[in-house]
């Protein structure tokens, strides 16, 4: 299925490559399902074609950090930009977040979109009053789900965001400015002035083929710093791939989360699953315990130019 969109012009597209190095097959394969399924998306800037270049002696990088800063905060400032797609995930984007002159980036910039390793770019974006998309990176499209796909382009065409139902694990109701992404990631954001705005806020976290050790560990850490507590709820989407470990951190979640007294959702179709459907990041969301419902009540306009 191709989605019709009803732009005038194509939305223009930026691939950057925050985190790890890239892997050609799976970027071929992702940009030709942006090509086939939402012909009115536009690749505008090659921006990741000097990555191989001046590469970082460390291999799980994509690039050396003043450079990634300098890529980054260049499509930031770019008026012809509506979209900066993150190409992978791994991990990377935390070691240049304090390189960024965050004054200079104006009140409208590019969309960020991507999870993962990308939380950290989400949180640091939100800090600084921008919205910004979590979902598929563009090397995790072809495992996307098509009605995920699908509701990630009418995201983009029109700026609508799917409700998602999961789980209920705590009843009742919260309203707010939904924050987080990657447990992991969020939990060394800890102590930074780029840690998520906690007051009032709906904390999403997902994350991937963690032991239930450690999840349990850093949903202990949470509670310890009393961020828990200043929330109004939360949402939680897959934590791990391996089916089996389900019913485990079921019970680690019910453990850990289910005596913070505010409303909990589990199981939500968010992380580093096929059914990844795109959640905004500092828009407001309504959490209904009892339906297992999280309700977008906030929408965003992408295009930056007519």
């Amino acid at each position: 299925m191709t989605y019709t969109s009803s732009y005038i012009r194509p939305l223009r597209v930026a691939p950057f490559a925050a985190s790890s190095p890239l892997e050609s097959e799976k970027l071929n394969a992702g940009l030709k399902i942006i090509e086939e399924k939402a012909p009115w998306i536009e690749i505008i800037n090659d921006r990741f074609a000097d990555q191989t270049e001046n590469m970082p002696s460390l291999p799980y990088l994509a690039g050396k950090d003043h450079l990634q800063a300098g890529r980054f905060i260049s499509l930031l400032l770019d008026p012809s930009i509506d979209i900066v797609w993150c190409l992978r995930g791994g991990y990377g984007s935390l070691r240049w977040l304090n390189m960024l002159p965050w004054k200079q980036i104006r009140s409208k910039t590019p969309v960020l979109i991507g999870f993962s390793d990308a939380s950290f770019l989400h949180s640091a974006l939100s800090r600084q009053g921008h919205l910004s998309i979590h979902g598929p990176l563009i090397s995790t499209l072809p495992i996307t789900s098509e009605s995920a796909r699908n509701a990630l382009w009418a995201c983009l065409d029109q700026g609508k965001f799917p409700g998602l139902l999961g789980t209920t694990l705590s009843h009742g109701k919260a309203k707010g400015p939904l924050i987080g992404g990657n447990l992991t990631c969020i939990i060394h954001l800890i102590g930074t002035t780029y840690e998520p705005n906690w007051d009032g806020a709906i904390l999403l976290i997902e994350d991937h083929n963690e032991a239930p050790y450690r999840l349990d560990r850093m949903l202990t850490q949470l509670m310890l710093t009393g961020k828990l507590s200043r929330l109004a709820g939360v949402a939680v989407g897959q934590l791990s791939g391996d089916k089996k470990q389900k019913s485990l951190i079921q019970i680690i979640l019910q453990d850990r989360l289910s005596s913070i007294g505010i409303p909990v959702i589990i199981d939500l179709p968010v992380g580093h699953i096929p059914d990844n459907y795109p959640l905004l990041i500092g828009g407001y969301y309504e959490l209904d315990g009892g339906k297992g419902l999280l309700k977008p009540m906030t929408g965003l306009t992408v295009r930056q130019n007519p």
